[in-house]
């Protein structure tokens, strides 16, 4: 019991529920996720673009699998990986006692992105995505911001640890 209590007081207490950054940055892109794919849901048929012949175009698609059309006949499996990675990061970074910046732009995108996704797989079985770049799968903000915090982790990790662990 005492054990419980003492990560009850840490949620509490958690940087997370006071952090700023945090509370500005993921329902920002959380819901300019939500708008844009309800957006596109509401305004085209499924496989429309716009405009028709460009390298960069508004396409309507329907993504059972996860970012970029992967894994696309597991959609109730990815729906509890989602939650779990969801959760799993917000508990993470709760404990930790002050992360830096990056790790908490890293937590702010991974969470809204997965909660956009989350909400979507939720609602119609299938995620809206829309951003279409010619050769590239087909995508959506959220899933955007996740790869925008991997690209965040991996290049702190990469160029900042480094020289961290270089002095």
């Amino acid at each position: 019991m005492k054990n419980y209590n003492s990560i009850k007081e840490k949620i509490i207490n958690s940087w997370l529920l006071k952090d700023k950054l945090f509370w500005s940055l993921f329902p920002i892109i959380f819901i300019f996720d939500q708008i844009t794919k309800y957006l596109v849901y509401k305004n085209l048929s499924l496989g429309e673009s716009i405009p028709e012949n460009f390298i960069i175009r508004i396409t309507y698609a329907r993504n059972t699998g996860t970012a970029f059309s992967l894994f696309s006949s597991y959609g109730d499996l990815l729906l509890y990986i989602s939650i779990f990675v969801a959760i799993f990061f917000t508990v993470y970074f709760i404990l930790i006692e002050k992360p830096k910046l990056s790790m908490r732009i890293f937590i702010s995108l991974v969470v809204a992105g997965a909660l956009g996704n989350i909400v979507d797989r939720l609602r119609f079985g299938y995620v809206n995505d829309f951003i279409d770049v010619g050769f590239w799968p087909i995508f959506n903000i959220a899933d955007s911001s996740i790869s925008i915090a991997l690209t965040i982790y991996f290049v702190d990790l990469i160029f900042f640890d480094r020289k961290k662990n270089e002095n």
